[in-house]
């Protein structure tokens, strides 16, 4: 099981937004509640139940995006990057099935970019913690 928790949001660009945050994993999406500011806070926990080896997780890969207003365009999502990568983090997994007590990044500040336009930098950034849970593994506190 791979759990993703959405935590808070700080410095999203904009006046009056209403933020919401999609969190893509192995095929499956979960969306939090729309919130208010620039710096919304979520804490949200969504779970994803995948049946695959951690060799085959690895080859998977985990997409949070962030979108202004409720009412916006498909096109104005706002992605994470991490390692120069949109919406490739392999690196999260590769962490969370490195790390020690329970497979977890824990509290991680993500810097949010705009996809369309890579020299625009920083977009805000986003707060999440993600665990990697095998058969047994009680999730860290």
């Amino acid at each position: 099981q791979i759990r993703v928790r959405v935590i808070e949001g700080r410095q999203l660009p904009g006046n009056n937004i209403k933020p919401v945050v999609k969190v893509h994993v192995c095929g499956q999406t979960h969306r939090t509640r729309i919130k208010r500011g620039n710096n919304p806070y979520f804490d949200e926990i969504f779970f994803y139940n995948v049946h695959m080896t951690p060799l085959e997780l690895l080859d998977e890969t985990v997409s949070i995006r962030v979108r202004k207003n409720g009412a916006c365009s498909k096109g104005c999502w706002m992605h994470i990057a991490l390692s120069g990568h949109f919406t490739m983090f392999r690196n999260i997994l590769v962490s969370c099935l490195s790390a020690f007590l329970g497979h977890a990044v824990m509290r991680k500040w993500l810097l949010l970019s705009d996809p369309e336009d890579t020299s625009s930098g920083a977009k805000g950034y986003m707060k999440v913690s993600m665990f990697v849970l095998g058969t047994g593994d009680e999730p860290p506190v």
